[in-house]
């Protein structure tokens, strides 16, 4: 196949109709998506306490490291904790020092994650499409409601995505660039950082995809030099190698634990965490990516010119799915980086249906209504669901439903009103405000969604309980009952006494040489601690406090949240 430029504009004359062109200057396009991205992403980011068990659990462990702690082998609650390699925590670190010991900072590298994936997708989109397609592809991604909560999660999901997202398309585009084009350099670098991020899973999918890709264009022979395979591989050891090696000569049982157990164990053993079925991510993707998901058997590509980069798209999103789906252990935000591809495809679809391809029998007719017409009622259906969903609130057995009961009501009538505006563009057949009001009505949508996380707070957060514990009893012993609160150190500055299952610390336990004094196997040690001078805090569950509540002796109540309380030996 021979090479093919990648200007922007070029790629704009080969793949996009002539009425695509704009006279506005590209940094117009550029503000629009950082603006939207911005304010989706940033509203409410520090609102909120810490949820439980993920966000409590990393910020504690940056928390650590700034204070005090190794800046290599990560701590939680001061025993090692290696589940996860370090990069998110470096991040978090930095931002702690900067911003200082607060839920913005804390989530502040995972938000300007996903505004990198949302820059790395138009890039891409407008070197292979045009700049129409980049611009709805980066403001699909930006609205897209999966991406857009984890964008505001501290995970390193975001963060591993992000940059997965950057090493794919930086292989696309090496693969389709003029002789020696160096983009898979930075695809290495990502690569390289993706694994610092969360593991072998950051080379491995990048890889994958290029080589389904190449196969299917049945260009393999060759494809290690014109990747520069071999450097480009030792780039990406170079990189993320030696935190491992560190990790194997200072941790014993490191290999064992990391590579054995987080990686071979959880993809074949169903019995070791987050068991799941097979097409588990299939509704996943469908709930998540609304509404544009609903907009799919709409859409066609029939008509338009063949791009290599839509058949990469595909593949990128399909072996994502494929790969994690085929794992046993399955956690929701691990289709992520499933979603900037995705992206592109739906806007790619979209703008095939609006402007029709030059000389394409779509273009001999007006605009495809199957998309355009029929994108407002359908925003108007989900709607109505939403408010239905909340009028119907007290008979749902989850508490989120009716805590965020309010929220749903705005949320509906925001679908309601957009589904409006959206069919009155296209009606009158003004085709890119259509587009515009759909990606504004999402927009609006998920900021009044950041008043449902603030109204379910305390379902997932006891970051007001550790802050009263912290307010009350400064200088307290903190003690946890069968469940290690994982925000509880984070909010107290101090580290917690541990009865029953260790859970996630039970490798760092093993490890310490004072796991005596502060892991607990049984109610008899916790009654003797409870009895020494001083004060004790303890963190317990309120049926256990009952049952214990006799023995306990005379307490007063420090803080309860949820089903936990809080209480402080007299």
């Amino acid at each position: 196949m021979s090479e093919i430029a990648l200007t922007p504009d070029a790629a704009a004359r080969d793949s996009q109709p002539a009425a695509s062109s704009s006279s506005l200057p590209i940094a117009y396009d550029v503000a629009a998506i950082l603006a939207l991205s911005v304010t989706v992403f940033f509203f409410h980011l520090g609102s909120y306490g810490l949820w439980e068990p993920d966000e409590g659990r990393y910020a504690e462990i940056a928390r650590e490291m700034l204070h005090g702690g190794s800046k290599i082998i990560p701590h939680l609650n001061y025993v090692v904790y290696v589940e996860k390699p370090p990069l998110l925590y470096w991040l978090t670190a930095i931002s702690f020092s900067v911003f200082g010991l607060t839920e913005f900072a804390a989530r502040l590298p995972v938000a300007i994650s996903a505004l990198v994936g949302v820059f790395a997708t138009y890039i891409f989109t407008l070197r292979t499409f045009g700049r129409r397609h980049a611009l709805l592809a980066g403001a699909i991604l930006a609205t897209t409601p999966l991406y857009a909560i984890m964008a505001q999660v501290l995970t390193t999901d975001m963060l591993l995505t992000a940059l997965v997202t950057i090493a794919n398309f930086s292989l696309f585009l090496h693969w389709r660039g003029r002789t020696g084009a160096r983009w898979c350099w930075i695809a290495y670098l990502a690569m390289g950082l993706a694994v610092l991020a969360k593991g072998p899973v950051g080379a491995a999918l990048p890889i994958l995809s290029t080589v389904v890709f190449v196969a299917w264009r049945g260009e393999l022979r060759g494809a290690v030099a014109k990747f520069h395979g071999i450097g480009g591989l030792a780039l990406t050891a170079l990189i993320a190698a030696p935190w491992f090696i560190a990790m194997m000569m200072r941790v014993p049982g490191f290999f064992d634990f990391y590579f054995v157990g987080e990686h071979f164990r959880r993809i074949f053993d169903s019995q070791y965490s987050h068991s799941e079925p097979f097409y588990f991510y299939l509704p996943i993707l469908a709930l998540g990516l609304l509404p544009w998901s609903m907009l799919v058997p709409f859409l066609t590509w029939r008509d338009a010119p063949r791009n290599p980069a839509r058949r990469f798209c595909l593949v990128v999103a399909v072996v994502t799915l494929v790969a994690f789906s085929c794992a046993t252990s399955k956690l929701i935000p691990y289709i992520l980086p499933a979603i900037p591809p995705l992206a592109v495809l739906l806007a790619d679809g979209l703008i095939s249906c609006a402007w029709p391809w030059p000389n394409s029998r779509a273009a001999l007719r007006p605009p495809d209504s199957r998309i355009l017409l029929e994108s407002g009622p359908l925003l108007t259906l989900f709607g109505i669901g939403v408010i239905i969903a909340a009028i119907l609130a007290p008979h749902f057995s989850t508490p989120y439903v009716m805590a965020a009961r309010a929220a749903m009501v705005a949320i509906g009538a925001i679908l309601l009103l957009g589904g409006g505006i959206t069919s009155a563009m296209f009606l009158s057949r003004r085709r890119g405000a259509g587009l515009i009001a759909i990606v504004l009505t999402m927009g609006v949508l998920l900021i009044a969604g950041g008043w449902v996380r603030l109204e379910t707070e305390a379902l997932r957060s006891y970051a007001d309980l550790a802050r009263a514990i912290a307010v009350r009893a400064p200088d307290a012993r903190l003690i946890c009952y069968h469940r290690y609160i994982q925000s509880l150190p984070f909010y107290t500055g101090r580290r917690v006494i541990l009865v029953g299952p260790k859970s996630e610390l039970d490798f760092g336990a093993r490890q310490a040489s004072d796991a005596v004094d502060w892991f607990f196997a049984n109610d008899l040690q916790l009654l003797e601690l409870w009895e020494r001078r001083g004060e004790t805090v303890l963190v317990i569950d309120a049926p256990e406090l009952a049952r214990l509540k006799e023995r306990l002796g005379d307490f007063d109540l420090v803080a309860s949240e949820g089903k936990k309380r809080a209480i402080l030996r007299r």
